[in-house]
């Protein structure tokens, strides 16, 4: 909860964010909603307001992060507790892994268990 403080006779203000949240969101509902062969849309829910990332690679190994989305952290973007993100780039009849990963307002991160996916044949 944002409030503003007067301090002074100069009336000078400060912006106070409230106490900061130190508990990461819960992850929960993980789905792959569409799996085409070079993409797949991953899908999850979270308690607080959040961001959105998916981290993944080859089975055995993670490498790549989409792009950060819905971000709190710094104000710009109040975060969502819908998440879902595309991830771009596969490869058809591959077996990937992936994990989702949220950070709450002021940056305390959340991450799923690694899940598994194999893209279709081309």
């Amino acid at each position: 909860m944002k409030s503003i403080l007067k301090f002074g006779s100069d009336n000078t203000t400060k912006t106070s964010q409230g106490p900061k949240d130190t508990v990461a969101p819960v992850i929960s509902e993980i789905t792959i909603s569409s799996k085409a062969i070079k993409e797949i849309a991953i899908f999850w829910k979270t308690d607080k307001p959040s961001s959105s990332q998916v981290e993944w690679g080859p089975k055995g190994s993670f490498g790549n992060k989409t792009e950060i989305q819905d971000d709190p952290v710094g104000g710009k973007s109040l975060g969502t507790v819908g998440h879902g993100v595309i991830v771009k780039g596969l490869t058809g009849n591959t077996e990937y892994q992936y994990r989702v990963i949220s950070h709450n307002k002021d940056g305390v991160e959340a991450i799923s268990d690694t899940n598994p996916v194999t893209t279709p044949s081309e």
